[in-house]
């Protein structure tokens, strides 16, 4: 299955929805299956957000595919090169496939999404559905304050779950919201993302403090947004999902949430992730090429971001 691009590829159906607004929404959480397959991208191009890393290793989300463009998922720390500006850089910290994940789902229940709670339910189904045993999650909603929903478990931790999640017309602070998601997620060890359901509509904090604050953390965040990627909200959540090595999606259709959970579910389902210890001081503020290069050069590599800036 080829990746698709950060904004998101299923933009084919389009088409004009009338919801009333629903006084409560249970998300059922089934948890079932395994993950299998897809990748993980996101490209930094010069004209993007500058990611400035104030830190002594650098992290990358890998994934590996063969000549069928099926993923490779039993590959270990010596199956690569790191390269940065054309020079091998040392491996410091290598997790397998196998490693489990701490994934939060960070959910916009402000008045502005009330519209959009049916539409949510299969795509955090299918999202469940995809988590393995060693991956665990919790659940939090935010308008002008955060609320924990779930707190961490196995995905596959007993049977269905019900959460009770009521919109109440308040409004959004995103960033403030992501800001508390870090601080959450940075205390536990391993492998962790937040995944955020929004509109991108903000009240809140400076959003260049926070993307800041969230790069250094070496956290990915994926966002799914019913918004317009061209919107203000829209460009900040792709520099932020640039930034972090994320993606972020703009479905133009509910029905395409579904696909885009499970293609996320799958994206950290078989990745893996590398840390090197940059040779180079930092400080010159200049912009450094990572390019991660598989032994097997029959092999085809996908990167959570290809540079950063050194501070």
């Amino acid at each position: 299955m080829k990746a698709p691009d950060q904004t998101g590829s299923l933009r084919y159906l389009q088409s004009e929805y009338r919801m009333r607004s629903l006084r409560l929404v249970l998300i059922l959480l089934t948890i079932t299956t395994f993950a299998t397959s897809a990748t993980i991208q996101t490209p930094l191009r010069d004209d993007e957000y500058r990611l400035e890393l104030n830190t002594s290793l650098v992290t990358v989300e890998v994934g590996v595919y063969d000549r069928m463009d099926k993923p490779v998922t039993n590959l270990g720390k010596d199956d690569f090169l790191v390269y940065e500006d054309g020079i091998v850089q040392p491996i410091r910290s290598f997790t397998p496939v196998s490693g489990g994940y701490r994934i939060l789902l960070l959910i916009d229940h402000s008045g502005s999404m009330q519209r959009y709670w049916s539409f949510l339910l299969d795509g955090l189904n299918s999202f469940m559905r995809n988590l393995r045993p060693q991956d665990q999650v919790a659940i939090a909603t935010f308008d002008d304050n955060v609320q924990v929903a779930m707190p961490w478990r196995s995905a596959q931790e007993g049977n269905a779950l019900k959460v009770g999640i009521s919109p109440d017309g308040r409004g959004t602070i995103i960033w403030d919201s992501i800001r508390w998601a870090v601080r959450e997620v940075i205390r536990s060890k391993g492998r962790k993302g937040v995944i955020v359901f929004t509109d991108g509509e903000d009240d809140g904090l400076d959003f260049d403090k926070v993307v800041k604050y969230a790069a250094e953390s070496e956290v990915p965040f994926y966002f799914v947004s019913v918004t317009s990627e061209n919107t203000q909200g829209g460009r900040r959540m792709k520099q932020f999902a640039q930034a972090t090595g994320g993606k972020a999606y703009f479905p133009k259709n509910p029905n395409e949430l579904g696909p885009l959970y499970t293609s996320i579910a799958r994206d950290l389902g078989t990745s893996y992730t590398i840390a090197y210890a940059p040779l180079k001081s930092p400080g010159d503020n200049k912009l450094r090429h990572i390019e991660i290069r598989p032994i097997d050069v029959r092999l085809r590599v996908i990167q959570s971001r290809t540079g950063y800036y050194a501070k």
